[in-house]
């Protein structure tokens, strides 16, 4: 077939092109108004163009750098998490709704499909060899690594080479100059697991008292890992003194060497050191993400206070600017003159002239559509400004609306000194009453508290503030089983263990069908200020919580029974124990 060359022939097959790829021009009726909310960030090979990674819509917006303006859309997926270019430029995203690894063709504003390839349920993130084929696949609640390699033409997908579980949930990855292992951080904890990448095999797991993980990055030289976390002082009190100084929450961008995260038997902090994202009055809520520029600039994503911290690993300090609303990702220009940066809740790019330190423009990805009550509740539950000066927003503590799995140290069971676990919010909003020892009748009425007792924010939550992450917090659902997303739940084994638990009469205090009762109960635990009684946690989504217990003293939900013999009369054979905990990670 012979395609003419003609102008209305070209147009023609151009807009049956767009059509068929799902695109929209920038100043097209199709761009209508809709929630975006960009997360990744990638370049094109000329540097040109700056891609976005929409959360929300599942679209990929395209920027023109030099006109600052979008001038094109794609439709892709259902939620995408992430964006990274290839050298010749391919770009690989995820589908978070999909389970799927996209590989995307792109040139210019150009972009369309090439390949999509399921993995492991659940992905977040997903990093690029340095190679240019190997890709690696983190999966939040099926806690794997897939890892995969890229296709050579078009014709193909992706090949999964193999898939690794993990003990932990993972998030962030760093692989080390020579491919040869790779680093993953845990989503909630500070733990950094080191995978062999020839084998597959968690060689070491290093620990520091951190969270939120949030930002993984190589110097240039590649001696030092730069690690942006959170870090909550369960010695510390939830008072407003705490709080303002920083000792409660803080903020930090800590360098790691290299060499001491890869060896097991390594002081870990021996050559470390630390730029703390806040200061007193000031705070730096929710480190987000951070990107290295080709001088060495760091730009870290202060997510819960709106700004983005910028400087190098041997300054005093980092600059810090102020930026959108919840920026999440941030990428250098080719030539590390300009930082963009993503403002998911303003749906924008902020543009940040390096050498002048200052916001050189920014660009909006299209129309906002109207936000729901919901919508309103989010966009608050990731808001530092919840806090006294700006130090922690609900997303520090309950990470994604999940925990963390810190201990705080909170007046919620009117006493300081026994500080508890942080309770996951997953699948909370129908769990009544709350706080550990009950007291608290209504949902509404913890977030009333947590505002203004924990958080210790100047003025307390208006009426509409609370109805909104009440909305919010009735969105979120429990946590998917771990074994079932594996395809490794065992139904005999599982109804064995409902049978054993319904025998053990765990049901009087764990009820279905919220797996636990509005009463405070003496269960033979006392923390250090002689509290006695007890709520109990819903076991919805215990499979993925950890450490257990009011105080953490149970490692794993085999420790439970095990060690702790917990509400069980005589010990249980280890096969029934077996059961049992099987049983409770189907919920």
């Amino acid at each position: 077939m012979r395609i003419s060359s003609s102008p209305a022939c070209a147009s023609l097959f151009t807009a049956v092109m767009w059509i068929a790829s799902g695109a929209s021009r920038a100043d097209d009726v199709a761009l209508q108004p809709r929630l975006r909310r960009p997360v990744a960030l990638a370049l094109s090979t000329d540097g040109n163009y700056l891609y976005t990674a929409n959360q929300r819509s599942g679209s990929v917006s395209v920027l023109h750098l030099e006109q600052r303006s979008v001038v094109r859309e794609y439709d892709i997926g259902e939620r995408l998490v992430n964006l990274t270019a290839f050298a010749d430029g391919r770009l690989l995203a995820v589908d978070a709704a999909k389970s799927e690894l996209l590989m995307l063709k792109a040139q210019g504003a150009d972009i369309r499909m090439i390949a999509r390839t399921p993995v492991s349920p659940d992905p977040v993130e997903a990093i690029l060899a340095h190679d240019g084929r190997r890709v690696f696949v983190s999966s939040l609640w099926s806690h794997r690594l897939t890892e995969a390699l890229a296709p050579t033409t078009e014709e193909e997908g992706f090949k999964i080479v193999r898939e690794i579980d993990l003990p932990f949930p993972p998030r962030k990855m760093l692989l080390t100059p020579n491919d040869e292992q790779l680093l993953v951080a845990d989503a909630f904890v500070g733990r950094i697991g080191v995978i062999k990448t020839n084998t597959g095999a968690l060689s070491a797991t290093r620990e520091f008292p951190a969270h939120n993980i949030r930002g993984l990055q190589l110097t240039l030289n590649g001696s030092m890992v730069a690690v942006a976390h959170q870090m909550l002082n369960e010695l510390a009190h939830t008072v407003q003194n705490d709080v303002h100084w920083g000792m409660l929450l803080s903020n930090d961008l800590r360098w790691l060497p290299l060499e001491a995260l890869l060896a097991p038997e390594a002081e870990l902090y021996a050559g470390a050191h630390m730029h703390p994202l806040g200061e007193a009055g000031r705070g730096g809520a929710d480190p987000a993400a951070l990107a290295m520029s080709p001088q060495g600039v760091v730009a870290v994503a202060l997510g819960g206070a709106n700004q983005v911290a910028i400087g190098k690993e041997q300054d005093f300090g980092l600059r810090r600017l102020e930026v959108g609303q919840r920026p999440t990702a941030a990428i250098f220009s080719r030539d590390g003159s300009f930082a963009y940066v993503a403002n998911t809740f303003d749906d924008s790019i902020s543009i940040i002239d390096v050498k002048r330190e200052q916001i050189a423009g920014t660009v909006k990805l299209g129309p906002h559509a109207e936000l729901s009550l919901a919508d309103r509740g989010e966009m608050l539950f990731y808001d530092g400004a919840m806090s006294h000066d700006r130090w922690m927003s609900c997303h520090s503590c309950h990470t994604d609306g999940h925990t963390n799995g810190m201990l705080n140290d909170n007046f919620s069971d009117a006493s300081f000194g026994a500080p508890k676990r942080v309770l996951s919010l997953l699948g909370a909003a129908d769990t009544a009453p709350y706080a550990w020892n009950g007291t608290v009748a209504s949902l509404d009425a913890q977030i009333r508290n947590s505002v203004q007792k924990t958080m210790q924010r100047d003025e307390p939550p208006s009426d509409e503030e609370v109805n909104a992450l009440l909305a919010y917090l009735h969105t979120l659902a429990p946590p998917p089983s771990r074994d079932a997303l594996r395809g490794k739940a065992d139904v005999s084994l599982i109804a064995r263990g409902q049978a054993i638990f319904t025998s053990q009469r765990c049901d009087r205090c764990h009820a279905a069908p919220t797996f636990t009762s509005a009463a405070a109960y003496d269960v033979g635990l006392t923390d250090t200020q002689g509290n006695r009684e007890f709520n109990p946690p819903s076991l919805r989504g215990a499979g993925q919580r950890g450490p257990y217990f009011h105080d953490g003293r149970a490692a794993t939900l085999a420790d439970v029974f095990e060690v702790h013999g917990h509400q069980i009369e005589q010990p249980l054979p280890q096969e029934d124990i077996n059961a049992l905990t099987a049983y409770l990670r189907s919920l």
